[in-house]
């Protein structure tokens, strides 16, 4: 009873804190670091960013002269280039490209999210939920100063992204989707 009340006012209690973080490292601390550890770099939390051209890259392959596959691309690219500066080139030092990457993931995210929900179901807004958990623990992670700990989560904050936008992308464009094409693969 009690122990279990405990342990769920503390998850609520980091998820907020962790939020807060978030919306003041997008708003007063725009193009602030907020690594305690200093510029320490990781391949896997910053250079997975680039993987973020994938999603668009799936919607120009599905239709590669209609203008709104050129614009996702267009996006996503941007996304892959804020995210690898923030999160590798400029990691732990003090750049506007971490407001950058902060502002445009976020509302690149909400997007995605709504795409999901219009082109697809309500239920295919929960694709966002991995992703999020993720991002989240990468989030606490800096909180408690554990570098190993958010190198691992935000890449795969990064990946899990990355495969839940192109699963959609792919699904609204008449695909099979990631699991269906990663199954045709493995016939061959």
């Amino acid at each position: 009873g009690s122990h279990r009340a405990g342990e769920l006012a503390s998850m609520v209690r980091s998820f907020l804190a962790t939020a807060r973080a978030h919306l003041h490292n997008m708003t007063v601390n725009f193009g602030r670091t907020c690594m305690p550890w200093g510029p320490r770099r990781s391949l896997f939390a910053g250079g997975t960013g680039a993987l973020f051209v994938v999603p668009g890259l799936v919607m120009f392959a599905h239709d590669p002269g209609a203008p709104h596959a050129a614009a996702y691309l267009a996006a996503f690219a941007a996304q892959a280039v804020f995210s690898v500066m923030s999160d590798y080139v400029m990691t732990g030092r003090n750049s506007v490209w971490h407001g950058v990457d902060r502002w445009y993931a976020s509302g690149m995210t909400v997007f995605m999210m709504w795409f999901a929900h219009s082109a697809l179901s309500p239920a295919h807004v929960f694709l966002a939920a991995p992703p999020l958990f993720c991002l989240y623990k990468s989030k606490d992670a800096i909180l408690r100063n554990d570098f190993p700990a958010f190198a691992n989560w935000h890449g795969w904050w990064h990946v899990t992204a990355v495969a839940a936008a192109s699963h959609c992308v792919d699904l609204a464009n008449g695909g099979g989707g990631l699991v269906a094409r990663a199954v045709g693969r493995l016939e061959l």
